[in-house]
């Protein structure tokens, strides 16, 4: 029984992982985070069908080139995670530097093996793992390797996804990141307690530890298509217009012009440059509950996040500063402090990003004559 629940959990999952890729690539083909998405569905589906009971007897040593694309699992999954939680995530080369690292761990196990028994290995990656542990040569330090950075990507990306909750203002994103947390702990106490000393021993066990690892992910990647996948072919099930109405009409209370306009009076005022300023905190100055400030600063406004929100108005104040030349001689560090930074860096991180240009040289080009092309309308309004 427990074997029939893995295989319809893994080959579900499968199912689902090749369905997000396409639609991935089908409706978001430009984005970091599709191609992210793509790739870890691919190298997912791949993951579970290698760990599929008696998959290395069909397949032979058609398995080495199984695990070439399923290793890069864990790494595609730490990548994709970042692009999700991070609106400004890019690939830095320390990102393929960890993937190659632990790719080459992995895939270390197979020349391993043919050096210790002269031929190619045909076995699942669990078996082979159990070989290679009786055998001498380098299989503990690779495979310490390969897990230390396996767990290191796993924390990151949990750390990661917690770190923003409060920060973000897309509802929905908050909601998961809870969900990825919670899952992806059990997944992470699955795999200790199967590489632990007494996992896993009984045949009986490691199934089910088998058949609960497909089920959280599958329920992962479900959850994904319940969220990617959107009805919108008339054709098929008629004019969704006339049956669902209020799916396409824009909720609009009428309050939202007040509470847009206390925002002002607050941004006008100064209070956005206090700092160690939070949602929570601007939602109670504001007297506005937080759930409908997230609202109104995503959906009336277009950020993302609550920093990006801040740093705009900070950015603005600054540049309305530096380009004061009463001003020409107070210190870009103190400026930065009293529009609500912390330390110079992270102010001139926000400004760089919103100009192209850091605070001194804005200063230099605008009080030196030359009008900078950054000085434009922002796009962002209350």
């Amino acid at each position: 029984m427990i074997e029939l629940l893995d295989n319809i959990f893994r080959f579900g999952g499968v199912f689902c992982c090749l369905l997000i890729a396409a639609l991935a690539m089908r409706d978001a083909r430009c984005s970091l985070a599709a191609h992210l998405a793509c790739f870890l569905s691919v190298a997912t589906a791949f993951f579970l069908i290698l760990a599929a009971p008696g998959i290395a007897e069909t397949v032979g040593q058609w398995m080495i080139f199984l695990e070439m694309i399923g290793l890069f699992g864990p790494a595609a999954l730490w990548l994709f995670s970042l692009s999700l939680f991070d609106d400004k995530f890019k690939l830095e080369p320390v990102h393929f530097i960890v993937v190659a690292a632990f790719w080459l761990s992995g895939m270390s196990n197979f020349p391993q093996y043919y050096a210790v028994f002269g031929q190619w290995p045909s076995l699942s990656p669990a078996a082979l793992h159990t070989v290679l542990e009786s055998s001498s040569g380098w299989y503990p330090v690779t495979s310490f390797v390969g897990n230390a950075l396996k767990f290191g990507m796993v924390a990151h990306m949990l750390f990661a996804a917690w770190q923003g909750r409060d920060d973000d203002l897309l509802e929905a994103r908050r909601r998961f990141r809870s969900i990825f947390v919670v899952g992806g702990a059990i997944a992470v106490a699955i795999v200790v307690y199967s590489l632990s000393p007494g996992g896993a021993v009984l045949s009986a066990e490691a199934t089910l530890i088998d058949a609960a690892s497909s089920a959280v992910i599958l329920s992962i990647v479900f959850y994904m298509l319940w969220n990617i996948i959107r009805i919108d072919s008339e054709w098929l099930l008629g004019d969704l217009e006339q049956a669902e109405p209020t799916l396409l009409v824009a909720v609009q209370e009428p309050t939202d012009e007040l509470d847009l306009s206390r925002l002002n009076d607050l941004a006008a005022n100064a209070t956005l440059l206090e700092q160690g300023l939070t949602i929570t905190k601007l939602a109670d100055i504001a007297r506005v509950p937080e759930h409908r400030l997230r609202r109104l600063i995503n959906q009336h406004m277009g950020f993302r996040n609550f920093s990006d929100f801040l740093n705009h108005h900070r950015v603005e104040a600054a540049k309305n500063r530096l380009a004061d030349a009463r001003e020409r001689h107070t210190p870009v560090l103190t400026i930065a402090m009293e529009l609500g930074y912390g330390s110079l860096g992270p102010f001139n991180r926000a400004f760089k990003e919103r100009t192209g240009q850091t605070p001194t040289e804005f200063r230099r080009d605008f009080l030196g004559g030359v009008q900078p092309s950054t000085m434009q309308a922002s796009p962002h309004r209350i």
